[in-house]
C-alpha cells in the first residue's frame, strides 16, 4: 500500500503583478502554481537557494563548460568519436 503525504490547504493572498509571475513560472516549468509555491518555500524554509529558470541554468552551465579547457577538449573528443551515422 503506497504511503500518504499528509497535506492541508493554505490560502493567500498576494498582488496581481506576483501572482503574474507565479503564473508564468508555472506555465515555463509546465506545472500549477501550487506547485511553483511548494518549491519555493520548501527552498526557502530548507535553506536552500530557489532554483533559476531552467533555460538560465543551462545556459551559465555551458558558458562554464565552453570556457574550461578540459571540459572543452573532452566535448571535442566525444563530438569526433560519436557514431553519427543513420541519424537524420
Amino acid at each position: 500500500m503506497p504511503e500518504t503525504i499528509r497535506s492541508t490547504v493554505l490560502t493567500i493572498r498576494v498582488p496581481a503583478s506576483l501572482d503574474r509571475r507565479i503564473a508564468q513560472a508555472a506555465r515555463r516549468r509546465r506545472v500549477t502554481k501550487s506547485a511553483v509555491l511548494r518549491e519555493a518555500l520548501t527552498h526557502a524554509f530548507n535553506g536552500e537557494p530557489e532554483p533559476d529558470d531552467p533555460a538560465t541554468e543551462a545556459r551559465r552551465q555551458s558558458l562554464l563548460a565552453s570556457s574550461r579547457p578540459s571540459d572543452r577538449e573532452a566535448l571535442e573528443f566525444i563530438e569526433h568519436a560519436a557514431d553519427d551515422r543513420g541519424w537524420q
